[in-house]
């Protein structure tokens, strides 16, 4: 199952970013001015935070919109571009290598969160400006204003690169935001379980009733072509809706410690770069998980 994917994929993004989370806080304590003493005292009696079953909940929720745009893009969109908007099945192919994008915007955008200081916290305000964005270029991207010819390949080719920008803007913020709500590993582990269960929830909906979805809304509308675009626009408005809503339920529901006033070493991407060259073990996980999502995408594009 396709589902898979995501389940691995953002298991181990908690891993890794609890990873340089545990870093960081080693390096500020060190920085404050902590003994070594005061230190070995701390990791004998650790003390730990928690989320309360409300804040667990409606972080997981979250899940469900940004999980159902992602299904929907990734399992229909080369669907509507082939069969609804008629592009060459070589560009299309060609259009989504653009993802390869990724493997620089995500790190880039792991350090802009990083580095945010507001009073709101650094995950909230970036999962609110991405949930937005994402919003609006992911209808966007299901709604083809009438063009046709180059005009409508430039168009198509802007806004899926848009989209996985966007859509990095919210991601990367929301697995991120994960660790940051307990530091005891063991509740660590029974919290990441909520999100990926609602996350699958929302994939397996749209990826099984997403055609029907499509198919219903355009007879509703009266189209005679059950493929026809008012039907992915409709779906998409209503996927849409629903992720902002579920990631409003997140935003004002989930306690986030202000970043005013903390200072922090900043890693550049030169040092992040470093770092995963002297590290043999990310290396291959990052090959696997390269070579996983490649496989995924073509099975993909041959499943519907």
């Amino acid at each position: 199952s396709f589902f898979v994917r995501y389940t691995c994929i953002n298991k181990h993004k908690e891993h890794v970013t609890g990873f340089f989370t545990q870093i960081t806080n080693k390096q500020r304590s060190i920085r404050g001015g902590e003994s070594w003493e005061m230190q070995k005292e701390t990791q004998k009696n650790p003390q730990y935070k928690y989320a309360s079953t409300r804040e667990k909940l409606c972080f997981g929720i979250g899940a469900i919109g940004k999980d159902a745009i992602c299904n929907l893009v990734g399992a229909f969109l080369m669907l509507y571009f082939t069969d609804t908007l008629y592009l060459a099945p070589a560009f299309v192919g060609t259009v989504f290598v653009a993802r390869i994008w990724d493997a620089i915007n995500d790190p880039m955008m792991g350090m802009i969160v990083d580095n945010t200081h507001t009073r709101f916290g650094k995950f909230r305000i970036w999962l609110v400006i991405g949930t937005l964005l994402n919003s609006v270029v992911f209808v966007l991207l299901f709604h083809s204003f009438n063009l046709s010819g180059t005009a409508l390949y430039v168009y198509v080719s802007v806004m899926y690169i848009l989209y996985g920008m966007t859509y990095t803007i919210m991601d990367v913020p929301y697995w991120s935001w994960l660790p940051n709500l307990t530091n005891d590993p063991h509740e660590r582990e029974k919290v990441s379980v909520i999100p990926r269960f609602f996350a699958s929830l929302a994939g397996f909906s749209v990826a099984t009733f997403g055609l029907y979805i499509i198919n219903y809304l355009n007879k509703a509308a009266g189209e005679s072509n059950l493929y026809a675009e008012k039907g992915y626009t409709l779906f998409a408005i209503i996927i849409a809706v629903i992720f902002i809503v579920t990631i409003g339920i997140t935003v004002f529901n989930v306690k986030e410690e202000s970043t005013l006033g903390i200072s922090a070493e900043k890693t550049s991407l030169k040092q992040a770069f470093q770092v995963i060259v002297k590290n043999d073990q990310l290396l291959a996980f990052i090959g696997l998980l390269l070579t996983f999502n490649l496989c995924t995408q073509i099975a993909k594009s041959f499943a519907v």
